[in-house]
This record gives C-alpha cells, structure tokens and sequence, in this order.
C-alpha cells in the first residue's frame, strides 16, 4: 500500500481542483455596448465551441485551414441567429447580417492548417451591429440556447458595458438568459434629443422628374451661347 505524504495529498488535491475549475475550453465571452439607437453585441468562441456548432473540415483531413474557417463564416453567423435568441424592447429581434469577424493570434491570415489539438487556443471574435430605429432602446433579452452542441460546462462570460460602467452576468445551462435595462427612457437628456429628432424636418426630397425643366433648360443656354461664340468668330 502507498503512502503519500501529507504535502503530497495537498498538492494532488489542489492540482485536481484547478484542472475541475478550469475548463478555458468550455469558456466563451460576450460583450454588449448598448447605445440609444444602436447595439453592438461581440461573441468570442474557440475554434473548438465553434466546431460544435457547425461542421468546417469541408475536405475531411481532420484539419482546419484558414479558407475553410473564413468560409464558415456566414453559417456561423447564421447559427448564431438561430441560437442566441434576442428581444430588443420586448419584440422579438434578430442579430442580422451586419457582423464582423476577427480572428484573435498573431499573423492569423498565414496561419497553416490547424489540428484538432490547437482549436481551443484559437479565440474569434463575432461582432454584431443591431440598429434601432424608431425609438430608443430601452432594453434588451438575450437568451443562449447553445448548451446542447456544447455541453452543460460551457458558461458564457457576459459583459454588459454602457457609459463606463460594467455589469457582469454568467450564463450557463441552468441559467441563460437575462434582460438588461439600459435606462435610456428615462434618462432627461436623451429624451430632449429624442424629441428634437422628432421635431427637426426632414430635408425635402424633389422627385426627379421636376429636374428635367432645368436640365433642359441648361441644354438650351448651353446651345444659345456656343451659337453667339461661333457668329463672334465669324
């Protein structure tokens, strides 16, 4: 029978609870910045979440290229949509098409074909841009329903960022979803504006047809003088 020293038993427990705690594979964030008319919502997975969420080795060789992440990108962004339901003033909203992508390692455009053990070290950022027309946006729900392709350890780091100040919510399988009040209708100031934007006139569009007296009338000024010029240089 082993006997391990009391030091030992300490160290195996400690090294145990880290790796238990630490699951930088199963750890995702997401950062909102709400803005009156506006949200910007930034989602950074591992390449390794993100395989879970749709297939990109099109050739099949178990690796991963550059050309094929780069071509995932419209169905990432499309599974994103399906999957990080969103309410925006309590109607239903969607992320859209508006959304960039970066990709978050050094010289990552001359990155070779990667392998299946480097994906959870590979981070990519997936930026949305949601306009708000009409009113201001005074609050907005989201709720994950990504935890069947990644498993119930994924949690969700979220980063709600508004005027210097940060809130901090997690989301998990048990918890994923939280609504955000940004406070915007209340607040004196944006409501001025908001009122001077609805009071301000909107610049007057003519229709083009009203542009063809003029254009004509050029043309005939136009002829009227090159007429003079040439009875001049005779």
């Amino acid at each position: 029978m082993i006997r391990l020293q009391p030091s030992t038993i300490i160290f195996l427990v400690l090294g145990i609870a880290r790796i238990v705690l630490s699951h930088p594979a199963d750890q995702s964030e997401m950062r909102m910045r709400p803005a009156p008319h506006q949200l910007e919502g930034r989602f950074t997975f591992n390449i390794l979440t993100l395989t879970r969420f749709v297939g990109m080795d099109v050739d099949g060789d178990g690796k991963l290229s550059m050309a094929e992440l780069d071509g995932a990108q419209p169905v990432i962004a499309e599974y994103l949509n399906s999957h990080i339901r969103l309410d925006i003033n309590q109607q239903k909203a969607s992320w859209g098409t508006k959304v960039k992508f970066d990709y978050l390692w050094p010289n990552a455009g001359v990155t070779p074909s990667m392998t299946e053990i480097e994906y959870a070290a590979r981070n990519v950022d997936v930026t949305f841009t949601v306009p708000v027309a009409g009113r201001l946006l005074e609050d907005f729900w989201i709720a994950f329903e990504i935890f069947e392709q990644t498993g119930p350890l994924q949690t969700i780091r979220g980063m709600y960022e508004q005027e210097g100040k940060v809130l901090e919510v997690s989301f998990n399988f048990q918890e994923p979803e939280y609504t955000y009040d940004t406070g915007f209708a209340e607040d004196p100031f944006e409501q001025e504006a908001e009122k001077k934007a609805v009071m301000a006139p909107e610049p007057v569009k003519w229709p083009a047809w009203l542009l063809i007296p003029a254009v004509v009338a050029l043309i005939v000024l136009f002829r009227s003088i090159t007429a003079r010029r040439r009875r001049t240089s005779r």
